[in-house]
């Protein structure tokens, strides 16, 4: 997994490329976790380039998304293939992550 990242003030913007499983979950959590530390307070994941995610990474984004809140901000997902997007909503985890299509539309929702 590759992580690439563009910090906007408040707002840290993640591209995952690759696989969200296993080790690669807790090097996004670490990853997110000094950011939060720098005093970002929002997140956004872009998962377009993500191929394969698994429960471990679905409980990374799940506490992600509560670093931010505990930190009075949010947590975003954007772009989930059709896949993810079913997983997402087969395991009811679209109600409780923001899922925007693109960066620009979780940008203007963290304005």
């Amino acid at each position: 997994m590759n992580l690439r990242w563009e910090d906007h003030g408040a707002t840290s913007v993640v591209q995952i490329q690759g696989e969200l499983v296993g080790q690669a979950s807790d090097a996004l959590e670490r990853a997110c976790s000094e950011r939060f530390e720098k005093g970002a307070r929002n997140l956004v994941i872009d998962v377009a380039d993500t191929s394969l995610v698994d429960s471990q990474g679905l409980e990374t984004l799940l506490e992600l998304s509560d670093q931010a809140i505990r930190r009075q901000g949010r947590c975003t997902l954007v772009s989930p293939d059709p896949i993810f997007g079913s997983i997402l909503d087969l395991t009811g985890l679209r109600d409780r992550l923001e899922v925007h299509e693109s960066v620009s539309d979780a940008a203007r929702v963290l304005r």
